[in-house]
């Protein structure tokens, strides 16, 4: 299964309005970034894989190895603050001239929490929206204009392209008799060479004359108004689920559990008090 391409499926994020799952996305990113508490991190993490498989009924089976990009940067980060966070006062225990302290754990596991949050909701969002709905809803929900609608579409459209001619490339170097599991750096650096100097040359010259002899084609900016074979509209369920979450957002930071908490404190009287 391709990470970056959209997969059919009838769950509800899949019948959800993509511009109600987009600013859900973006809801989601911004409440991983404020929130400073570790245990309300953990419980995000939490809700947000039992979402994925409840209500996008995807298997985390199928990710395979993809889910490295997730939790592999996470693991990084919370070794390397635990080690060399540099404010420490709580020494938990010492390895060579190296402290381990309880706030440089707290910390590498607040900022550890972050990258799987940020990258299973993305993953999330590409897998179950598709491209033609989502700009459609762009332009006819929250009214973006076209051209940014369509550069949003590109952005998303041109990772799996990129994936796939990848793959393509790797194959036919393999159909060739290359060993593309050489040891050895020089011979990495070689072998990647190989793949992605043809990788620059396919995407600029074959994929981008064929997006602008589409565009050309099709007259793309050519009227004002646009006419669209299918209108979209948000659902009620999709307005509730947004609304919720963005109840949730704003007890999270009124409550003081994030980065914007200290600031609204003084400014409210539980804060005050």
């Amino acid at each position: 299964m391709s990470l970056l391409q959209y997969l059919d499926g009838n769950s509800f994020f899949h019948r959800m309005d993509p511009s109600m799952k987009f600013l859900w996305t973006m809801l989601i990113s911004l409440l991983a970034f404020s929130v400073t508490n570790v245990y309300l991190l953990a419980l995000l993490l939490a809700v947000h894989l039992l979402l994925i498989r409840v209500l996008a009924n995807l298997r985390f089976r199928s990710f395979g190895n993809k889910l490295l990009l997730a939790f592999g940067p996470a693991a990084f980060f919370f070794v390397l603050y635990s080690f060399l966070y540099p404010a420490g006062r709580t020494i938990l225990f010492s390895f060579w001239i190296l402290n381990v302290s309880l706030e440089g754990v707290l910390f590498g596991a607040a900022v550890a929490l972050r990258f799987p949050i940020l990258v299973l909701t993305a993953i999330l969002f590409v897998l179950t929206t598709d491209q033609r709905r989502f700009v459609y809803s762009l332009i006819q929900v929250l009214r973006v204009p076209v051209s940014i609608a369509y550069m949003l579409m590109v952005a998303l459209r041109i990772a799996p392209l990129i994936e796939e001619e990848m793959n393509n490339i790797i194959d036919a170097h393999a159909i060739r008799g290359m060993d593309m599991y050489a040891k050895g750096v020089r011979e990495k650096f070689r072998r990647y060479r190989l793949i992605i100097i043809p990788l620059i040359v396919r995407m600029f010259k074959s994929v981008g004359e064929q997006m602008a002899i589409t565009l050309e084609s099709r007259g793309f900016g050519a009227y004002k108004q646009m006419t669209f074979a299918e209108q979209l509209r948000p659902s009620r369920t999709d307005v509730l689920f947004l609304s919720a979450w963005i109840l949730l957002f704003a007890v999270v930071i009124l409550a003081g559990f994030g980065t914007f908490g200290a600031f609204s404190n003084t400014f409210t009287p539980w804060g005050r008090a």
